[in-house]
């Protein structure tokens, strides 16, 4: 094959041979039927992850409980997984296609990979706004109350434009390739695509890519779950002591801090599937300049795709652990948005039916029972008066 004769030829006028330079094998070449049925099935990877993500964001924008800090958050790390899906992963589709080969031009490969780097950076550091606002609404709630609008837009900002500072800037100038221009040429010859780094690159990068952003996550975590479970400690003690009229306050904030701990449980099942999905990668990134780029393609591209498999596994979390998202995927699915039925409605009607059932079983519930019927009516004013007593997170 022309792209092996490549590999192991001589390096353009130089002496230097690239087989002694490099011990490692060059990519394996595919049958057409193993193509076909390889691209088959990675082109599942951006179809769901776009539709899924789009759910995301379409759910957000129709369902007025779901317009949070945290959510604002959440629909902005969407939109980063459907830039991966629709910048990023067609190409890797269209190198397995091409059996490694790249026809698209110098340009568009560069693009591609700092879009790659982007938008894998940009997606560690919405996960970590996302506990750093966590972190503020259980461990300090006063703080997490003064948060704004402007706030929140500059965080949102500042996970847009950091990334490029470690992505576009110095893979265009070509700071990745300094001091291994050899080995590049060599690993990437004329007519494919791919990144390599150096290793001071690997490790600067790496490190504020991941690693130091990975642990500011591990660090929120544990201590909002230590403060709730202090929080809920304290007010398990104080049950006994609290007065039936301030027992309404009192359901109130153990309301709340349900509903803040599951968001935090929600975002730190989130954050561990980040991590697990991206480590691969990260490992290798670090390791492979350190042993002379030795590290075989296949586990290099089964890296890489698990962490592209993070970016549609976001929905199906938010499903299987946010009750909000749940019933705001189903109401779109069933278009109740389409046809006009209001979020309220359902929920009120919905409401109304567990708690008739719920009268009819605890209080033996009979029509002609006017202590019955007076129960029934004040369990109903109550759903309507609090619509959303049910709601967490």
């Amino acid at each position: 094959m022309k792209y092996k004769e490549s590999f192991h030829g001589m390096l353009n006028e130089s002496a230097i041979n690239c087989s002694s330079l490099i011990a490692v094998e060059p990519p394996p070449q595919y049958s057409k039927p193993v193509r076909y049925i390889l691209v088959s099935v990675l082109c599942l990877f951006p179809v769901i992850t776009v539709v899924g993500n789009v759910l995301v964001v379409v759910a957000v924008a129709t369902h007025k409980r779901l317009q949070t800090i945290t959510n604002a958050f959440i629909v902005s790390l969407a939109v980063a997984d459907v830039t991966v899906a629709i910048l990023v992963m067609p190409f890797g589709i269209y190198q397995q296609f091409t059996n490694k080969q790249w026809g698209l031009g110098h340009t568009l490969c560069v693009l591609t990979l700092s879009f790659d780097v982007m938008f894998t950076t940009c997606s560690i550091v919405h996960l970590s706004c996302l506990a750093v606002d966590r972190y503020l609404a259980i461990c300090r709630p006063f703080v997490h109350e003064r948060i704004t609008n402007r706030i929140v837009a500059g965080m949102l900002a500042l996970c847009w434009i950091m990334p490029i500072f470690i992505s576009f800037m110095p893979i265009i100038n070509g700071w990745n390739l300094l001091g291994i221009e050899h080995f590049n040429e060599c690993l990437f010859p004329e007519g494919t695509c791919g990144l390599l780094v150096n290793t001071g690159f690997a490790l600067v990068c790496s490190t504020i890519a991941f690693y130091l952003p990975t642990i500011l996550m591990i660090i929120s975590n544990i201590k909002m779950f230590q403060a709730a479970e202090k929080q809920a400690r304290s007010i398990a003690q104080q049950a006994n002591q609290v007065l039936s009229i301030d027992d309404t306050d009192h359901k109130k904030i153990k309301r709340k801090l349900r509903k803040e701990t599951k968001a935090a449980k929600t975002i730190g099942i989130i954050m561990g599937c980040f991590c697990v999905c991206w480590f691969p990668f990260f490992i290798l990134n670090v390791i492979d300049p350190l042993i002379g780029y030795k590290i075989p393609y296949v586990p290099w591209t089964i890296a890489l795709w698990l962490g592209y498999v993070n970016s549609l596994l976001n929905p199906f979390l938010y499903y299987n652990f946010n009750r909000g998202f749940r019933r705001a995927f189903q109401r779109l699915l069933l278009l109740k948005t389409c046809r006009g039925i209001s979020e309220y409605h359902d929920e009120y009607i919905n409401t109304r039916k567990a708690s008739d059932i719920s009268t009819r079983s605890s209080y033996n519930f009979s029509p002609n029972s006017p202590s019955s019927a007076t129960d029934f009516t004040q369990l109903t004013d109550f759903h309507h008066l609090h619509p959303n007593y049910k709601q967490s997170f």
